[in-house]
């Protein structure tokens, strides 16, 4: 009673150190940069559940996918970014600090803010 194996610990051991690894926040910015791959490739057609949806992309298959692609760039240039700060700088990685967070978010509302204003030129006759 109340001994513990040694394997038991060093299980304990190794869950502790994921949960405690300063990649936490690097995953979020793998799951950005693999999903804005098919994006910028103009592989995901119209969809209510995958991409850069608003009223006028889901009517207008043309305008769909050059949105798409742009807000796919938009979104591996922010993640990518992030994740060479989190590289960088380890202890933001960890999910812990208020700095890490906004290391991830203000790139990616940066990223959302600039595909609604690329939106609105393609709207207004802008780039082709």
């Amino acid at each position: 009673m109340g001994v513990v194996s040694s394997r038991s610990t060093r299980s304990l051991g190794v869950i502790e150190y994921l949960v405690n690894a300063p990649i936490s926040l690097l995953v979020p910015c793998g799951i950005i940069l693999v999903a804005s791959i098919p994006l910028m490739l103009g592989l995901v057609p119209p969809n209510r559940l995958y991409g850069f949806r608003t009223r006028e992309t889901l009517g207008n298959r043309d305008l769909w996918f050059r949105a798409n692609r742009f807000a796919g760039f938009a979104l591996f240039v922010a993640a990518g970014a992030s994740s060479i700060v989190f590289l960088v700088q380890p202890e933001y990685a960890s999910g812990r600090s208020l700095a890490g967070l906004l290391v991830l978010l203000l790139p990616l509302v940066t990223a959302i803010a600039a595909c609604f204003v690329y939106l609105q030129r393609l709207r207004s006759g802008g780039p082709r």
